[in-house]
């Protein structure tokens, strides 16, 4: 009976060891990230974030890929199965420029614990700033960054650029692709987002079903399934921060409010000579018509006031002296520098899926930068 008795204490106790092992290790699935190789979840700011880095060619600057609503940026790099052609950072690594990928927290539970439905504008540029810093100054890169902004990323550009001054560094150029700008209103449906329990505005029922139907449509111009549907939905979309939105709505007391003066103060709507130099790359896919549409016109406005601000009207006495003749160069340059600083490439709000996609962005990319320089030493030599 002893000998019993004992046995049965031990497979008791083993039990108890076995449910407990059970608990931790459950317990450990739920709060540790499921990470792909070469992310890293960090903190900045405050809150967190999920970053990936790819060192690059010594000299060239730093290319940060700012993700869209409700995405992480994983888009820009894909899963660990996927083939790497397809997708934006392979190329960029191809022609030498380091890469940092930042994805703000949002719903997605295989990477964040907790959710932030106080996360704001103001919130996205600092924690980005931070961190964009920190890569900079860790592995010796040039203090101005090239920026892709993606999406409702657009909204970052002026607070993004203003953070990144206030700690010594700054943009080369600000690209936005197929995204929002800091003008009010250009996305009317979004002032339909609704609150999700966690406070974040869902995406489910909102605009996932679009996403979904751009992700369709590039895989068919790929020829080949670049992203799984199920395996997008599940490991890059979630829930996010209404504030991050082009809604100018701001989570309140469980509801969502409008705030459009708040919103406009923390996107820079007005405040043009804040903006770092910028440059579009869109679509003309009817998949996605407002991005199609409107974007040259939208971001042509801020391109144009932009290198106005920082070029010309700083300068009113050299502006006063021009003859004539250089007069007419200058307004011929600004007129027409909001077209040469526009790309319109194929496919739709995800044109930079699939190896062509993902390719011709990076091939673009380097255009409207080369463009960009020109237009600035064309005009500064107009100038005087």
């Amino acid at each position: 009976m002893a000998v019993l008795d004992l046995n049965r204490r031990q497979v008791a106790m083993l039990g108890i060891a076995l449910g407990a092992a059970w608990r931790t290790q459950a317990e450990a699935q739920t709060r540790s990230p499921m990470l792909y190789p070469g992310e890293e979840l960090t903190e900045a700011a405050g809150y967190p974030a999920l970053v990936r880095f790819e060192p690059g060619r010594e000299g060239l600057p730093l290319v940060v890929f700012v993700t869209g609503g409700g995405v992480l940026g994983r888009v820009a790099y894909g899963p660990p199965r996927g083939r790497a052609a397809d997708f934006l950072c392979h190329w960029l690594h191809e022609d030498g420029f380091p890469s940092l990928v930042l994805s703000y927290p949002m719903d997605n539970r295989g990477v964040f614990n907790g959710a932030f439905p106080q996360f704001s504008i103001t919130d996205w540029a600092e924690q980005s700033a931070e961190i964009i810093t920190r890569y900079m100054d860790r592995d010796d890169l040039p203090a101005n960054a090239i920026v892709l902004g993606w999406s409702m990323a657009g909204r970052i550009a002026e607070p993004l650029h203003a953070a990144l001054r206030r700690k010594g560094k700054g943009i080369e150029l600000f690209v936005a692709m197929a995204a929002a700008s800091a003008l009010p209103n250009t996305l009317p449906g979004l002032n339909h987002l609704k609150p999700a329990a966690s406070g974040l505005a869902g995406v489910k029922g909102a605009y996932l079903d679009w996403l979904l139907h751009c992700l369709a449509d590039q895989n068919a111009a790929a020829g080949h399934v670049v992203l799984d549907t199920d395996e997008f939905t599940r490991e890059m979309t979630g829930d996010f921060p209404v504030g991050l939105a082009a809604s100018a709505m701001r989570y309140r007391d469980g509801s969502f409010v409008p705030d459009p003066a708040g919103d406009a103060l923390e996107v820079g709507t007005a405040n043009y000579r804040a903006f770092p130099p910028l440059a579009l790359m869109t679509h003309a896919s009817a998949i996605d018509a407002r991005h199609a549409l409107t974007d040259r016109s939208t971001w042509g406005v801020y391109i144009t006031q932009q290198l106005c601000e920082g070029l010309v009207f700083s300068q009113t006495d050299k502006l006063a002296a021009l003859p004539p003749e250089k007069w007419a160069s200058l307004v011929e340059y600004v007129g027409h520098a909001a077209q040469r600083l526009s790309a319109t490439l194929p496919g739709n709000h995800m044109f930079f899926l699939g190896e062509s996609g993902a390719r011709r962005t990076v091939q673009t990319l380097k255009l409207l930068r080369q463009t960009a320089s020109d237009i600035a030493g064309e005009i500064s030599h107009l100038m005087g």
